[in-house]
């Protein structure tokens, strides 16, 4: 239903469409990248490539950690659509480059690490300007379901590509599960940001979108955007909640997934594919079902449940031992995790003026992915010196994660935030 009342505005479906259109596409292919780029760095290097697995997924992420700040200046300062386009450009020509020194017989393990760090360089602008965009493309529809929309295109994504790799590299369809076949699905990923390139050109932006003005330097306005998140309770406490819940739950999804699948169970790519699949049908569920019901509760209510549950639904995993388990598992775990992402996203929507989202929003990717950055590295660090195995690594991970949960209940801005 439309905040704005019956009347749709000119283009207000077609561009909410084609936004979800290049989201959902393009988003297969980094679903494709992130579950096969362990194993072609396993693949390249043989046996005992923890570590290496390890600091190719924390270049994913280390962007964020880097950048993501100043990223959310440029998003308010510029076209949000026009930083979107430069970055599926420039993503597609690197991602491009992989295949094209493997089949050209120059791949080496190190390159991987470099080209996920460029990658993931361009999209420090894209998230945030898409998050920033949202609202004036939606032009007074419900926040919380336009939002649940576009997580759709992301769990869409992730079963898709995961499901792609799961079918594509088993030996039943192409008899080997080697590199040669990840290669052909990277250059489908670097063909999906083209995709996703043509669907952006058709977007009509409405015009009279907010910015702020350029009245001092960016370096300037990125510090006085720090400063703004220090002294606001509501963001300040939301922004710590997130970079702790991803430091312990992320290296277990990104690294220790892997090496649950490979060196505990003993399968393939294929397999991890299929376990990627099922986390994005469950994520997919859950987003709908709080399209459906969310509006009951509070958005801060919706995040802090959903850091208590994404860390105990981590836990079973000590006692778990075969495949299907794993599986029912992960589907469970995949429920959980939009209670928080949509339920932050509204919440920040609703909460801060359209001239700062670009900011603050890349203010949460540097919390997201910058501590998903440490740790994947410390994940890696943690398997290749043997001190946990992978089931240990789920269970310590979630058991925390839980307990950050529990912790967010004090925090009182941001549980009684709309």
């Amino acid at each position: 239903m439309s905040e704005a009342g019956p009347t749709t505005p000119p283009g207000r479906t077609r561009n909410l469409i084609l936004l979800w259109l290049g989201q959902f596409v393009s988003g297969t292919g980094d679903s494709v990248f992130s579950t096969c780029i362990g194993f072609l760095v396993v693949y390249l290097l043989g046996s005992g490539a923890e570590f290496e697995v390890g600091l190719t997924r924390t270049m994913d992420a280390l962007p964020f950690l880097l950048f993501g700040a100043y990223a959310g200046v440029l998003v308010d300062r510029y076209s949000r659509r026009g930083l979107m386009l430069v970055s599926d450009l420039v993503r597609a020509c690197v991602v491009g480059l992989v295949p094209l020194l493997f089949f050209a017989d120059a791949l080496v393990w190190w390159v991987l690490p470099i080209v996920a760090f460029c990658s993931y360089l361009f999209a420090t602008v894209f998230n945030p300007a898409r998050d920033a965009l949202i609202p004036q493309l939606a032009q007074g529809r419900n926040l919380l379901r336009v939002n649940s929309f576009f997580q759709t295109s992301t769990q869409l994504a992730v079963i898709l590509g995961a499901g792609l790799v799961g079918l594509l590299l088993s030996p039943e369809v192409i008899g080997s599960t080697g590199p040669r076949g990840i290669a052909w699905l990277l250059t489908l990923d670097a063909a999906s940001f083209l995709f996703s390139f043509v669907c952006l050109m058709l977007i009509r932006v409405p015009v009279g979108a907010p910015r702020s003005a350029p009245r001092a330097s960016s370096l300037r306005e990125l510090g006085e955007s720090l400063k703004s998140a220090v002294s606001d309770s509501r963001l300040r406490g939301l922004l710590f909640l997130t970079a702790m819940d991803n430091f312990f739950i992320m290296g277990p999804a990104l690294v220790g997934g892997l090496f649950l699948i490979r060196t505990y169970l003993g399968l393939d790519t294929w397999a991890y594919g299929v376990f990627e699949a099922v986390l994005g049908l469950g994520w997919l569920c859950g987003t709908l079902l709080i399209a459906r019901f969310g509006r009951r509760f509070k958005t801060g209510q919706l995040v802090i449940a959903g850091m208590i549950l994404d860390g105990i639904t981590y836990v079973p995993f000590l006692w778990l031992e075969t495949f299907p388990a794993f599986l029912v598992a992960i589907f469970v775990h995949g429920l959980t995790i939009p209670l928080i992402t949509v339920g932050r996203t509204t919440l920040i929507q609703r909460h801060y003026p359209a001239e700062r989202l670009g900011r603050i929003f890349a203010l949460v990717a540097i919390t997201v992915q910058g501590f998903t950055a440490l740790s994947a590295l410390a994940t890696g660090a943690l398997l290749g010196r043997g001190w946990l195995d992978p089931r240990e690594l789920f269970f310590w991970g979630g058991a925390c994660g839980a307990a950050i949960g529990v912790v967010a209940l004090g925090f009182r801005a941001v549980r009684t935030s709309e």
